[in-house]
């Protein structure tokens, strides 16, 4: 009976593990939103390098994909004046296919992923489906 039962959890597992990882259907195009700051050690120079660096990559790999940040609009509660913040910001990935397999990380994908670790620590990420602009 217990080899019955361990047989069954073994064979259950990367059923249960495959459902897990299974894409989840959308209409419209897969996005990765994420709200970033610029710690001390690093600067907004080199935060905006980083989104240059993974625009131009997903360019050459992904051409469909695209890739934005946007300073966050802050706020003075004491004179209400608003500006761009120099220490956050909200990056997207957009991906340009539905499905299918992510292109294949090189020197160049290690590069842009570590100017972001020398310039930022994300503070959230959400990732969601974008309806198409004709679903409107």
């Amino acid at each position: 009976m217990r080899t019955l039962l361990l047989l069954t959890a073994l064979l259950a597992g990367p059923a249960i593990l495959a459902a897990q990882t299974a894409p989840l259907a959308c209409d419209g195009r897969m996005a990765t939103v994420r709200v970033s700051e610029v710690p001390a050690t690093g600067t907004s120079t080199g935060f905006l390098a980083a989104v240059a660096a993974q625009k131009a990559w997903y360019a050459a790999h992904a051409p469909n994909d695209e890739v934005y940040a946007s300073p966050v609009i802050v706020r003075d509660e004491k004179t209400k004046q608003r500006a761009y913040s120099t220490k956050q910001y909200i990056t997207f990935h957009i991906r340009g296919a539905a499905a299918g397999p992510a292109p294949q990380h090189d020197e160049a994908y290690d590069a842009f992923v570590k100017l972001y670790r020398a310039n930022s620590e994300i503070k959230s990420e959400y990732n969601l489906c974008l309806p198409n602009p004709t679903a409107r």
